[in-house]
């Protein structure tokens, strides 16, 4: 099913284009308002990985959020409402947005996907009451809604890699009959890694049947280190139906082989790529990241203020600014 989905077609991409992304909305934002900013305001401006940092410590809020919601939220609802915040920040910037609010519009949203089923009034008494009163929340969240599915493009069906991780799991199981430990004894280690993945841009790069793999092996890894890429070259041999004298003729079924390396190399690319980005919030960080987009936020309706006049004095040819396609989301945040 992914190898036709929407998330494959349209929101999957390289690492080269997700920065490309970044910054032509930072551009645009940048664009929007600097003609009428003062020299001592440019600097309140962030760079595109001064925003990523700033999602990361949305991200890092919402998992720990997630991990003490009651009812227990299921693994794939994290996944899905980590996966709509990434897609959003691909056309909205933070500096113009609500970015927490929107995190937990993500949530709700993604357990209607789901089938997690809970009432609004339920989802908001999760949340700190340090951050507006329940029933404001309440309404935020259900405004926020229809305008994140439609920057989605209605696109919400969201293919996670834990189906694909207990396929593999099994399938290790019926396969590696000679192992001499309990497989069940990488899960732990191996949800330890989703977790880092969900700070990181692999849901964005790679399919989830391969984050699938690049977890159990992260798992392998923690409990034998020294074998664990021989298991999984092992496995998938079996996995891909290689015949154990195939590799005595090896031309006999090169496509397979061809097939077995790629995999193993994307896999050990997966791994990489989560130990190499996923870096720890630090409170000081996440205090930083408040107090800069409080400072922005703050000075927007001034900004949006000199726009308009700046429009009135230039004959108000056009939309007045702020109208329409440009208004803001929901733009009264704290990173909590």
């Amino acid at each position: 099913m992914y190898a036709t989905s929407t998330q494959k077609r349209e929101w999957t991409y390289t690492p080269e284009k997700l920065a490309a992304m970044r910054l032509e909305i930072n551009i645009k934002f940048r664009q929007k308002y600097e003609s009428v900013m003062q020299p001592d305001e440019l600097e309140l401006f962030v760079t595109p990985e001064e925003e990523l940092r700033m999602q990361r410590s949305i991200e890092d809020a919402a998992l720990k959020f997630a991990d003490k919601f009651r009812p227990h939220i299921w693994p794939s609802v994290k996944w899905t409402a980590l996966a709509f915040f990434k897609r959003a920040f691909l056309v909205w910037v933070p500096s113009d947005t609500s970015i927490r609010m929107v995190m937990m519009a993500c949530f709700y949203l993604a357990m209607k996907i789901d089938e997690f089923y809970i009432t609004i009034e339920d989802f908001v008494k999760n949340m700190n009451y340090s951050v507006g009163e329940p029933r404001q929340n309440a309404e935020r969240i259900l405004k926020l809604e229809p305008e994140l599915m439609k920057i989605l493009d209605y696109n919400l069906t969201v293919h996670c890699p834990y189906r694909p991780y207990e396929g593999h799991l099994m399938d290790m199981k019926t396969r590696m009959l000679l192992l001499n430990f309990d497989l069940e004894s990488i899960r732990r280690d191996s949800m330890r890694f989703f977790q880092n993945a969900l700070q990181t841009d692999v849901l964005l790069l790679y399919p989830p049947s391969q984050i699938a793999l690049a977890a159990i092996n992260f798992g392998l890894h923690a409990q034998v280190s020294g074998k664990s890429d021989e298991i999984l070259r092992e496995f998938l041999r079996k996995l891909i139906g290689i015949e154990e004298d195939s590799w005595a003729h090896r031309d006999a079924r090169p496509e397979d082989l061809e097939k077995l390396e790629k995999t193993v190399t994307r896999v050990n690319q997966i791994m990489r790529e989560v130990d190499r980005n996923f870096v720890a919030v630090t409170e000081q960080e996440r205090e930083n990241h408040k107090s800069q987009l409080a400072r922005i936020q703050a000075l927007i309706p001034a900004l949006d203020e000199r726009r308009k006049e700046q429009w009135l004095a230039g004959g108000g040819v056009g939309l007045m600014p702020g109208e329409l396609a440009e208004q803001p989301v929901d733009s009264d945040d704290e990173i909590n």
